[in-house]
């Protein structure tokens, strides 16, 4: 799969290029290197009370699976505005505040390519449950319990960070 990202150099058009890591791509003929590196994202456990949200994803990868809200981060953005502006995207709502908790890489797979991720998370704490509507890549929103059923969701990263919030939480 990997070899059909690039086929030939996008600097000289020749078909003399080959992956010299899962990385790193390079062309034999003029020496043009690329990197294929991790894209960063970020997502928000976002709790109330006994509950957090869980969004509903509107395409694929996993259309139907459930999701933390958030997204990948824009060029020139931290990880804090990215993830206020996917928010907003995606709820209609800017956070207050919120922190950083962990990080998991990820895989994404969008239209046959894979692309590697790496996953911040971000907790936000609510002393009001907020309205929010389903915009952008979410089909709907949902507060559920801290017990999730993991099969559910589309993601190993957003599984191992809710386990990981989870066993931080008791």
């Amino acid at each position: 799969m990997i070899n059909t990202i690039m086929r030939f150099c996008p600097q000289c058009g020749r078909e003399h290029v080959r992956w010299v890591t899962l990385k790193e791509f390079r062309c034999d003929d003029c020496d043009f290197v690329f990197f294929k590196n991790p894209a960063a994202a970020a997502a928000a456990i976002i709790e109330w009370n006994d509950e957090i949200l869980l969004t509903v994803r509107h395409r694929d990868p996993g259309k139907g699976m459930l999701d933390l809200p958030g997204g990948f981060i824009d060029p020139k953005e931290n990880a804090e505005d990215g993830l206020a502006r996917e928010l907003e995207e995606e709820l209609g709502w800017r956070p207050p505040s919120m922190s950083y908790l962990f990080s998991f890489p990820n895989t994404y797979l969008f239209r046959g390519i894979e692309y590697h991720t790496l996953d911040m998370i971000f907790l936000i704490t609510l002393t009001e449950k907020p309205i929010l509507h389903a915009n952008d890549d979410v089909a709907a929103v949902q507060w559920s319990p801290k017990a999730i059923d993991h099969s559910r969701i589309a993601f190993e990263s957003v599984k191992n960070a809710l386990a990981q919030y989870a066993s931080k939480r008791t």
